[in-house]
């Protein structure tokens, strides 16, 4: 099952529907402003067209406002693997926000949420500790991570920007969506190993993903891309580069990952992109 993307056609809608009402404010005017000395002082007359001058900036308005509201999981994909987890870090150990944890596994239930879920608009970038996470997984792995401030009432997404966010949204599905896990730190000694591992956990019906350990990386190093069309998003860079360093070291021979360091959250004019390998 696939979510259908319905943004662009609505943004085209909010379009036509923007420069037909210019269209008619400006007819309006044209039309009524040479007799406005002559009815000016006819109150009955001149009331209702002075109503339908107000009423067409007003809904201008409306209509910008509501198109400029953006979906919090706007381009995701859905399966019967996928599952959305809503949880405090495994790292805050006081677990302030556990009493909002949930998860929700159905399909439809999961279209719903996603139809459901806003964010405002773009702020300044910010991270909470402790904060709440919004997790993507698919086929036991994390593909997508989002960062909610409730102090802040924002929420970082996964490209790095940060929009207001009402966690009044999620407030209440731990009601009907429970949840609670625990986090297991496990050390191997090969590859092999792990692997073997993994393998059984995925056999368990409670095991959502793990975070892969690293056994071959030797060194890391960053490149910084600047933000532009060619450059839209961290994404993209992963999609443009992988190609090239593939033809360098096989894909299990290295890493690549967009960190939320302090040069990524304080400079949203660039990408900067951590490569952990051998070489």
């Amino acid at each position: 099952m696939q979510q259908t993307n319905l943004k662009p056609l609505l943004i085209a809608i909010g379009l036509i529907q923007l420069l037909l009402n210019i269209i008619l404010l400006i007819k309006v005017f044209y039309f009524f402003k040479p007799r406005v000395w002559v009815i000016f002082g006819l109150t009955e007359i001149y009331k209702p067209y002075r109503m339908k001058l107000l009423l067409i900036p007003i809904f201008l308005i409306l209509t910008l406002q509501v198109f400029s509201q953006k979906n919090l999981f706007d381009t995701l994909k859905i399966d019967s693997t996928t599952k959305i987890i809503g949880r405090n870090p495994q790292y805050d150990k006081s677990k302030t926000y556990e009493k909002y944890n949930f998860i929700i596994e159905d399909s439809i239930k999961i279209t719903e949420f996603i139809k459901t879920i806003k964010l405002g608009k773009e702020v300044e970038n910010s991270m909470e500790d402790p904060n709440f996470k919004l997790t993507v997984i698919k086929n036991h792995k994390e593909i997508a991570s989002w960062t909610v401030n409730p102090t802040l009432k924002s929420a970082m997404t996964h490209d790095g920007h940060t929009y207001k966010f009402n966690l009044k949204q999620i407030k209440k599905l731990n009601e009907q969506f429970p949840f609670k896990y625990y986090h297991e730190v496990k050390t191997f000694n090969n590859l092999n190993e792990y692997e073997k591992h993994l393998a059984a956990q995925k056999q368990k019906s409670n095991f959502l993903f793990d975070y892969k350990p690293q056994f071959k990386y030797e060194g890391n190093f960053e490149i910084e891309f600047p933000k532009n069309s060619t450059f839209p998003s961290p994404k993209a860079i992963s999609d443009s580069i992988t190609p090239y360093i593939e033809k360098i070291v096989n894909k299990t021979e290295y890493t690549l990952g967009y960190v939320l360091n302090s040069k990524n959250m304080n400079n949203r004019d660039q990408y900067t992109i951590t490569i952990q390998g051998s070489k």
